[in-house]
Formats: C-alpha cells, sequence, structure tokens
C-alpha cells in the first residue's frame, strides 16, 4: 500500500513539471541533446534516468512560490565569484560562532557520533575529549593545498556521467527536459534547483554559470539532484589560470576537491585537459 502511494505520489511530481520532456537512452543521450539544442525550442538539460527525473520532479513540487524571472531577477545582482566568495565567508564565521557555543556548554551529549577507522579497517568510537578536540581542529580548517601537478591529467573530466549508471553502463532510459529559455545559464532558475545543504541557492548557480559562459564558454548540459555536468568550449590557457579557476570551484562545489581530487593541482589539470566540468553536492 505504502509503495502504491509513493509510486502515485512520484508520477504527481513528474506530471507537475511544466516543461515538455523527452526520452531516449543513455547511449543516445548527448547526441539527442545536441539535436534538442539545435531545434531552437528551448534549452534542453538531461535529468538523467528515472530515479534522476524522480528527484528533480520532487525539488520542483516543494511550494516555494518562486518563479523562474524572481530567481534570474537576484542573479542580475550578484557579481560571481565574489558574492559567492561573500555567502560562504558569512556561512562559515556563523558556523564556526554556532560551533563553539555548542562546545562551551560542556554538554556531552550535544556532540556527534565520531568513529574513526585505521589503515587496517578497525573502527573505534571517538570520547567526547577527542571529538571536542577534532571539533576545534576543523574551525581552524584551511583551505586545500596546492598539491603536485600529475603527470598524466585526466583528459576525459567524466564526461556526460549522469547518462550512465555507477559501473559506467549507458541507462537503458534517459530523460531531457526542454526549458523555455534561450539562455543556458538560466536552466538552475528554470529548475528551481539549488539552496539545500552546501550547494548555493540557484541565482548563485545562475550567476556562475553566467560568468563562466562569457569567460569559457561553458553550458550545463545535465542536472540530476545533485549533479551538474557543464561543457566548456575555452579551456584555462596557464596553469596559473587553471588554479585559479580551480580555488573558484572549490568555493562553488567543496565535495570536489575535498571528497575528489583532495588537492587543487590535479583538478586544475583537469580543467586543462578536458571541456567537461563535473560538480556534485552531498
Amino acid at each position: 500500500m505504502l509503495q502504491r502511494e509513493y509510486a502515485a505520489a512520484i508520477a504527481e511530481a513528474i506530471a507537475s513539471i511544466p516543461y515538455r520532456r523527452v526520452e531516449t537512452t543513455g547511449q543516445e543521450a548527448l547526441r539527442t541533446w545536441e539535436r534538442l539544442k539545435s531545434s531552437g525550442e528551448g534549452w534542453p538539460i538531461i535529468v538523467g534516468g528515472d530515479e534522476d527525473l524522480a528527484q528533480i520532479a520532487d525539488q520542483w513540487s516543494i511550494e516555494t512560490g518562486e518563479r523562474p524571472e524572481d530567481i534570474l531577477a537576484r542573479a542580475d545582482g550578484l557579481r560571481h565569484p565574489d558574492s559567492l566568495r561573500a555567502l560562504v565567508a558569512a556561512q562559515r564565521e556563523k558556523g564556526v560562532a554556532a560551533t563553539r557555543e555548542m562546545l562551551a556548554k560542556g554538554d556531552d551529549d550535544l556532540l556527534p557520533r565520531i568513529v574513526d577507522m585505521d589503515q587496517d579497517g578497525n573502527t573505534r568510537t571517538l570520547t567526547p575529549a577527542e571529538v571536542r578536540k577534532t571539533m576545534l581542529e576543523g574551525l581552524e580548517a584551511s583551505e586545500p593545498e596546492i598539491g603536485e601537478w600529475p603527470a598524466d591529467a585526466d583528459a576525459t573530466g567524466g564526461g556526460l556521467t549522469v547518462a550512465a549508471a555507477l559501473d559506467g553502463k549507458p541507462l537503458d532510459r534517459v530523460h531531457i527536459l526542454i526549458l523555455p529559455t534561450k539562455e543556458p545559464a538560466a536552466a538552475p532558475a528554470f529548475l528551481r534547483w539549488g539552496g539545500w545543504n552546501a550547494c548555493p541557492a540557484p541565482e548563485y548557480h545562475v550567476a556562475a554559470l553566467r560568468d563562466w559562459h562569457r569567460r569559457y564558454g561553458a553550458v550545463p548540459v545535465a542536472m540530476t539532484g545533485d549533479v551538474i555536468n557543464v561543457r566548456v568550449t575555452r579551456r584555462p590557457a596557464s596553469r596559473e589560470e587553471a588554479l585559479s579557476l580551480a580555488r573558484e570551484q572549490f568555493v562553488y562545489c567543496e565535495d570536489i576537491v575535498l571528497q575528489g581530487t583532495e588537492t587543487y593541482a590535479p583538478l586544475a589539470a583537469g580543467l586543462m585537459h578536458s571541456d567537461w566540468w563535473f560538480f556534485w553536492w552531498d
């Protein structure tokens, strides 16, 4: 019964999306996207398989009262990357203050449970004192190191990741939404995409994509519930420029470094050798 109700709710959410939807296969997704882009009907966005479509639909169906034009108007008032850096700095300052206040209360029941794992895979739950020490050290955490430039940079950049399963096998069915706009950077506004966890609000995505389109010819090709695939026509011309862009992308999406390349140099090298950018938020 609950499963049928859940399926019905998902179907209703998908039906609520006011944009034309095209079905294709993972193998044909990019070619279909290219054809739709050339049609002039609007801007196509690949949203992935059935589960990804349901996630996009669920996010869209949340009653925020937000119209695309409202989001785009706020984006007009932003200057990327300065506005995003100011936002992230303010959020971090607020988070640091809240953490210090919580630790100052001295209540062990308020502390999170942290499990440590050694090289052999053995786990141990940290004591309250160790948790406090770890959290205090985290407040002083600095940005990632530059790291070593890789001898062989990744020339693929992940490509179109949303049209395939985790094992790399193309999905049997992939959905593409045709958004009623000619501006690629406006896609997050029309999908009401962002504003959860560490993912910036939609207007910050619009501002970033607008700036990157101007500088690198970047356009969003695919957006699932937590991933964006961007394709560019111009790559950074030097290591210095690539490292600057890598730092900028870290502010935009920390996970691509913290849970990915770990340091800036591998990310920067990839930006110099690939026409695809990958962003992911937990």
